[in-house]
């Protein structure tokens, strides 16, 4: 049998095919290009080209078919191959694969320290507002009152004190009573400064301002107990502020030390702000209840005198105060235990690849 190549067209796919003419006529091959199975026709003369057409070049070495030629008139061949076995030896092993490790010790650091970090930044900042509000509030009186004293509020308690110490003389504790309330009822709050500094009343006479409500006169007790007072609340009111001043502060630099933990920019500031929130440093502003004893009514008083109201106790400042320690130290010793683990260490060494 000739040697020459034999062409056929796939019956499946109507590609045309070069097939080597030394193949036995009804030997069953696969298409190169569908895998289909075609029979070698029977005619087994050698295809000669058309007239027209001119010599074909030499073809180049043939390459391996990879089934993504879509031209349905290109020209496939077989490949003989002696060996199978080893062509297949002779090939290169691969005993290598794709590096998917995580290169970036940063990630999973700053991934664990994410929460802690966030709920720091934001009790912090929490404080940040409670403390400027407590200042504005302590402040207040100083700048935008005539007093700082509230003289009905003080006489009530002057009036509560006096029942009291009057236990077993029913009449002069109903002469009391009637005292107080009428001092409730006709005076105002901004004249009561006239009873009790006559040097006030002076001044406004002098200045002929008769038409000033001078209220009801007060007695020597009643002024001298207000006094008293006065005294004792400009030093709470101090302490009030600077004890805010320094909440605010503290709660402030703890706020920062947190946004450098969740940036990994510095591993000392971020143990740092786990320590922060496991000292309790916002309860000294309990402090100021050393100063408010001597005020009358005690502004930080826990349990009124008149039956338990729950409300207040829940918004007295020691409560409040200590429930938030209670989630300061839990943050913090969360945040704590994070840093210590080696891996979030590693994530504030890590540089990077140079």
């Amino acid at each position: 049998m000739s040697n020459a190549s034999i062409s056929m067209k796939c019956e499946h796919c109507d590609a045309n095919l070069k097939l080597p003419g030394t193949l036995a006529p009804g030997k069953k091959i696969k298409c190169p290009k569908c895998s289909g199975v075609i029979t070698v026709p029977s005619s087994s003369a050698p295809s000669k080209p058309p007239k027209e057409e001119k010599k074909a070049p030499e073809e180049p070495p043939k390459k391996k078919n990879t089934g993504d030629d879509d031209d349905e008139g290109g020209l496939y061949g077989l490949q003989d191959i002696a060996n199978p076995e080893k062509e297949t030896k002779s090939k290169p092993k691969i005993n290598y694969a794709l590096d998917t490790s995580n290169k970036d010790l940063r990630g999973p650091a700053q991934a664990a320290l994410l929460g802690p970090s966030n709920k720091i930044m934001f009790r912090s900042m929490f404080c940040v507002a409670l403390c400027v509000f407590s200042f504005g509030v302590a402040v207040w009186p100083f700048v935008f009152s005539e007093d700082i004293l509230d003289y009905k509020e003080t006489l009530k308690a002057y009036f509560k004190i006096e029942i009291e110490k009057a236990k077993g003389n029913t009449e002069l504790q109903k002469k009391l009573s009637e005292r107080a309330s009428k001092i409730e009822k006709d005076n105002k709050n901004d004249i009561l400064a006239h009873n009790v500094y006559p040097e006030i009343a002076e001044r406004q006479k002098k200045l002929k301002m008769t038409d000033v409500e001078q209220g009801i006169p007060l007695e020597p007790g009643e002024q001298e107990f207000i006094k008293v007072i006065r005294t004792k609340q400009v030093p709470y009111r101090i302490s009030w502020i600077v004890f805010s001043l320094l909440i605010l502060v503290y709660n402030a630099v703890e706020a920062m030390a947190a946004v450098r933990m969740q940036a990994l920019e510095s591993y000392n500031w971020s143990m740092v702000c786990a320590i922060m929130g496991i000292i309790p440093f916002n309860c000294i502003g309990l402090l100021s209840k050393i100063w408010s004893a001597d005020v009358q009514p005690d502004p930080m008083q826990l349990f009124p005198d008149e039956g338990f109201d729950l409300l207040q106790l829940f918004t007295h400042p020691l409560f409040l105060l200590c429930l938030e320690y209670i989630g300061s130290l839990a943050l913090g010793a969360t945040a704590l235990q994070v840093l210590l683990k080696p891996e979030v260490k590693e994530g504030f060494s890590y540089k990077g690849d140079i």
